[in-house]
């Protein structure tokens, strides 16, 4: 008679191997949301400075084409479903017959410019 030898373990995974395969899983999904959380940040960011440029390049535009060059200017766009507040405010003559421009676009509510564009405009 033969006599087969068994084994005290079986095919299979202990409790503690899959505990420690779901510790690591678990960090891996934390890891993943914490990384799909910032680019989605980033992305909004990004994607307000990129709409204030366009409105401050709106307005250095607007700024060529207009007879009167004023000292200051503001007011409010809307644009992607928010509200942009725009300042133009006129600088020192670098370069006589030349008016320097500041551009400054915020968002509704931002105490702090999210784009600003120096624009240089002729004075005719």
């Amino acid at each position: 008679m033969n006599k087969v030898a068994f084994s005290h373990r079986e095919n299979g995974f202990t409790l503690l191997e899959v505990l420690i395969a779901l510790a690591l899983l678990a960090i891996l999904m934390v890891s993943a949301i914490k990384i799909t959380a910032d680019n989605i940040n980033n992305l909004w960011y990004l994607e307000n400075k990129t709409i204030a440029a366009i409105i401050a390049s709106n307005h250095a535009v607007q700024l060529r084409l207009d007879k009167e060059k004023p000292e200051t200017q503001d007011g409010w766009d809307e644009m992607a479903g928010r509200r942009w507040y725009w300042q133009i405010k006129r600088n020192k003559a670098v370069i006589s017959g030349v008016w320097r421009y500041r551009i400054e676009v915020f968002l509704e509510g931002d105490k702090t410019a999210l784009f600003g564009l120096i624009s240089d405009v002729s004075k005719n």
